[in-house]
């Protein structure tokens, strides 16, 4: 039986949780679970403007085997749907993932949804005899596009991220400075770093699928920095800030889940209209800089980024990135099944 969980339901989230958690740690080297207090809260806090259905699958006994978390845009994008599908390990092909795709496709059609998108991880390269590429494509997705996954060993040594500084500053001082925050941004920059983030989801590859700018707004942005604090997530930021408008123009972002055993680079972008100054680079050295002076515990740092993102590929290079994994994003349309 595939039902929908009710957040506020205890016992169901603990079951959802523990078969995310065992799946992940089954198939990922890297994985590194979320406490289950936050994740509860990062789900009964959703924002407005995504709703979230969160899906498992019980057998006889109530046991749950698997889950299917749909985000659903509800201001932008609205022809999509996301669907991230997790099964127990012990449970696998049985028909449980399959069955849970399909319920998902059904949700997508009957919210009138022209694209389901799905997510698989795997170690290395692209490998197109994963299981989980596998499953892919029998489920009926077409292969959209890839992000790689790479991690940057910690510390980075002083002097790279000095010298990389400098070079830097040398093509943005005297137009543009760099601001790092921990926390909060403070609410003069709040316009612009929303508008920063609306526009990243347009200009990130992605295949022959558009997408529409993000609903971000000032008020969102505040709504995240509240659940955050509430979690006990570590928010670093890092701006560069036109000095003769005031815009923030680009923008880096990390963030560390208690136990703190890495840092997640949640994106890193620079204006369409002010590239060119380093300003990329300039923000990731700045907040990895942050990083290393205020929180010295991680391990490393993993990023994200399409290959075909020549030109942060390069940035990320130049700090000492390495691949780990190949992302890619399937497509598919619901109402063609």
């Amino acid at each position: 039986m595939i039902r929908l969980i009710d957040p506020a339901d205890d016992r169901d989230m603990r079951a959802v949780f523990d078969v995310g958690i065992a799946a992940k740690t089954f198939d990922l080297p890297w994985f590194s679970p979320i406490n289950f207090s936050s994740w509860l809260i990062q789900m009964r806090t959703p924002d407005p403007e995504d709703a979230q259905e969160l899906y498992a699958y019980f057998d006889a006994d109530g046991t749950c085997l698997g889950t299917n978390l749909l985000f659903i845009p509800l201001e932008d994008n609205t022809d999509k749907v996301y669907s991230l599908v997790d099964v127990a390990p012990e449970h696998r092909r049985k028909g449980v993932g399959s069955a849970l795709v399909e319920h998902g496709l059904a949700r997508a059609r009957a919210l009138g949804r022209t694209k389901v998108f799905a997510e698989t991880l795997v170690p290395g390269a692209f490998d197109e005899q994963h299981g989980f590429v596998r499953f892919a494509r029998s489920s009926g997705f077409s292969q959209g596009w890839d992000d790689i996954a790479r991690h940057l060993a910690l510390p980075v040594p002083q002097e790279r991220l000095s010298r990389l500084a400098q070079s830097a500053a040398v093509r943005y001082v005297g137009d543009y400075r760099i601001e790092t925050f921990a926390g909060r941004v403070p609410e003069v920059h709040l316009p612009g770093l929303a508008e920063l983030m609306r526009l990243l989801a347009v200009d990130s590859p992605s295949g022959d699928i558009d997408f529409d700018a993000e609903a971000v707004s000032p008020d969102r942005l505040r709504r995240m920095y509240d659940r955050e604090e509430e979690q006990g997530r570590i928010h670093l930021s890092a701006l560069a800030v036109h000095d003769e408008s005031g815009a923030v123009v680009a923008q880096s972002d990390l963030t560390m889940e208690p136990p703190i055993d890495f840092a997640v680079q949640l994106g890193t972008y620079v204006h369409r209209e002010h590239r060119g100054h380093r300003l990329g680079m300039a923000v990731k050295v700045a907040n990895l800089q942050q990083l290393q002076r205020d929180h010295p515990g991680p391990a490393f740092v993993r990023t994200m980024n399409a290959e075909t993102n020549v030109h942060m590929v390069s940035v990320n290079v130049d700090l000492g990135f390495e691949i780990v994994e190949t992302s890619t994003e399937w497509v598919m349309d619901p109402t063609t099944r």
